[in-house]
């Protein structure tokens, strides 16, 4: 791994959104101060917590860049919040619970090879259970019209990407995410570049997956909304089958 010196080394700015996270927030705030790469600023959105999650923030001040606690509209509400106070070239969002190997951030902007405001540049990642040691081990992918692709706990997403292709769109509570992937690579899929190793880590209890079956019937509005049936129908008939099955879950219980 080569040294960073301060004039060649982009910043990078690392986003963790969290309402009422108390148990999980630690591990993240960790995992971000103990990056090998150094010139990181960090910044916490939170929802306005009433648990010890306000405690946690303080606790951790000296790792923390900023933060701020108020009423939001939601994740993503959150998210652009975070990225309109950003200063980094390049900004990863880092949700409470999930965490990044040491070397993360150092690997990614290498593999980026100086290009790093105008590039996507995602690693492959491990879902991980709380509760179990259960495993699941994920390779980035850009075929967007097939398959899920990437995470954004392991993605670093280029100033100059939002500045072109917009915001988080809110109208979507689970997969704006997803959608704004999407946005890009319909436009411009030469801006995404896959860093081969598994440096991000998520929790498999997380926001999204809490929600799975609203989760699947919003992905589905972002696959008709993108994609024809001709170049999408293996990815409509798993997101169909989620949704099917997900609903059924959901009258049994």
């Amino acid at each position: 791994m080569p040294s960073f010196t301060k004039n060649t080394s982009p910043l990078i700015t690392i986003i963790t959104v969290c309402l009422n996270a108390e148990a999980h927030l630690e591990t993240t705030i960790q995992s971000v101060a103990g990056q090998t790469y150094p010139f990181i600023e960090y910044i916490i959105i939170d929802g306005v917590s009433t648990d010890g999650t306000l405690d946690l923030i303080k606790k951790h001040e000296k790792n923390i860049t900023k933060w701020v606690s108020e009423k939001d509209s939601g994740i993503y509400d959150a998210m652009n919040k975070g990225v309109k106070m950003a200063k980094g070239e390049s900004i990863l969002m880092l949700n409470a619970g999930d965490f990044l190997q040491s070397n993360a951030i150092a690997q990614m902007v290498q593999n980026a090879k100086g290009q790093i405001h105008n590039k996507i540049i995602c690693c492959d990642w491990i879902v991980f259970f709380t509760n179990t040691t259960k495993k699941i081990y994920r390779q980035a992918t850009f075929d967007f019209n097939q398959k899920n692709g990437i995470c954004h706990q392991g993605t670093l997403i280029g100033r100059d990407i939002y500045r072109t292709f917009g915001n988080y769109d809110t109208t979507y509570r689970f997969v704006s995410d997803y959608e704004f992937y999407v946005r890009v690579w319909t436009k411009s899929p030469e801006v995404f570049v896959r860093t081969p190793y598994y440096l991000a880590n998520f929790m498999y209890e997380g926001f999204t997956t809490k929600g799975i079956r609203k989760s699947n019937i919003e992905r589905w509005r972002v696959i008709e909304h993108y994609f024809s049936w001709s170049k999408s129908w293996y990815l409509r008939l798993v997101t169909l089958g989620a949704i099917i099955v997900r609903t059924f879950k959901a009258i049994g219980s």
